[in-house]
């Protein structure tokens, strides 16, 4: 039998295309399996297979249903809101919002939903610039999507407002498309069909 392989965070940073911040956060919240070699961490590679695969609310036999999330609620797509943002704030506002929504899925929904990140990454990871970016913020911030706060030049707080407001409601939206209706009544407690539906009192 083959040995497992061992890879250090910039490796799995690589794989996963997450910050090694992060990892070390999933790490040490044993969200991610891990072992400390002196003051590194190291984790198999195995253990990054249910990374790797789409979450979603298809399980063992139930392969045919419709994935209803991938780092995203599918359903966010055709909720009317990227068309929207094109409209209000032009195309910038809909890849910086869904990059947004990708970071609160990387830090595992925090209990505090505070996206902490620096502005220059966040620019490098949509592809506008700084100014842009914080333009963008501004917009999403106007229009009650997030809470933006810019703690230092270079240091973001955001927090996704939950719930989400959308032109069509997930209740209007089909199961195909990753929403509710015509959905079997278990896709109901899908964490990542209900992850922007409830309020912060009401998360668990």
């Amino acid at each position: 039998m083959d040995a497992p392989k061992l890879l250090n965070l910039k490796e799995v940073s690589k794989i996963l295309n997450i910050n090694t911040e992060v990892l070390r956060r999933w790490l040490r919240n044993k969200k991610l399996p891990g072992i400390k070699v002196g003051s590194d961490w190291r984790v198999n590679e195995k253990d990054l297979e249910p990374f790797l695969n789409p979450v979603g609310f298809a399980t063992q036999g139930q392969s045919d249903q419709p994935k209803m999330c991938f780092r995203f609620p599918k359903w966010l797509e055709f909720s009317g809101l990227p068309l929207q943002l094109n409209k209000k704030y032009g195309p910038e506002a809909w890849p910086v919002f869904k990059k947004i929504i990708e970071l609160d899925f990387e830090l595992g929904k925090p209990k505090d939903r505070k996206i902490v990140t620096s502005l220059d990454e966040l620019a490098e990871r949509v592809g506008y610039s700084e100014k842009t970016t914080v333009r963008i913020l501004e917009c999403l911030n106007s229009h009650d999507l997030i809470k933006f706060d810019q703690k230092k030049k270079n240091l973001l707080e955001i927090t996704v407002v939950t719930p989400l407001k959308t032109p069509k409601l997930v209740l209007d939206i089909s199961f195909e498309k990753g929403g509710i209706k015509g959905a079997p009544s278990q896709a109901l407690k899908n964490n990542c069909l209900r992850r922007f539906l409830e309020t912060d009192d009401n998360e668990t």
